[in-house]
């Protein structure tokens, strides 16, 4: 039986965990550190586990979660790389149901109010993806710093540190930057 839906946001850079009541009324909110799959399984779902059981706390319910009394519904970073989804899945630790999706598209179903529609996000990654009428998906970016996600701070930063080394050796002008 399912007492409590918790709603995991895990990306690159932190966890943040809702946790609610069967009816969806919130009652407690937790963070952590990433659980972006590409950092390892078993570190997202420790990270999970940390900012899940903070949001218990955080409603008055201390101790660790009761995993089998919970629907967990999560949007991670590097669940489009079908390997890792799947070993995610397979480490479940006894949730009484669980629903995997990218962080791109559960961004898109809360910018949407769970419609179709379009996102382009860009913080410490980037990442496009568009859900349309039809059914269809699609998702540009997203892979991951330093061979994608253009135009996201991790890809700025590095740009900026490349040109002002070489502004230094001579090989690029000097300007405010």
């Amino acid at each position: 039986m399912v007492d409590f839906l918790l709603g995991v946001d895990g990306g690159g850079t932190g966890t943040r965990v809702l946790l609610a009541r069967r009816d969806g009324v919130v009652i407690g909110r937790g963070t952590a550190g990433p659980s972006g799959l590409a950092r390892g399984i078993a570190s997202a779902w420790d990270q999970i586990g940390r900012a899940a059981a903070l949001a218990f706390a955080d409603a008055g319910l201390p101790g660790a979660p009761p995993w089998s009394a919970c629907a967990l519904g999560a949007g991670l970073a590097g669940v489009n790389h079908r390997p890792w989804a799947v070993a995610f899945v397979h480490a479940n630790p006894g949730l009484a149901r669980l629903e995997l999706e990218t962080d791109a598209f559960t961004m898109l179903l809360g910018a949407h109010a769970g419609g179709h529609g379009a996102i382009v996000a860009s913080g410490t990654g980037s990442v496009g993806e568009v859900w349309h009428s039809d059914g269809r998906r699609a998702s540009v970016g997203g892979w991951g710093f330093p061979i994608g996600d253009e135009g996201s701070g991790a890809w700025l930063g590095l740009r900026a540190m490349q040109h002002a080394q070489h502004a230094l050796d001579g090989r690029a002008d000097t300007n405010a930057l």
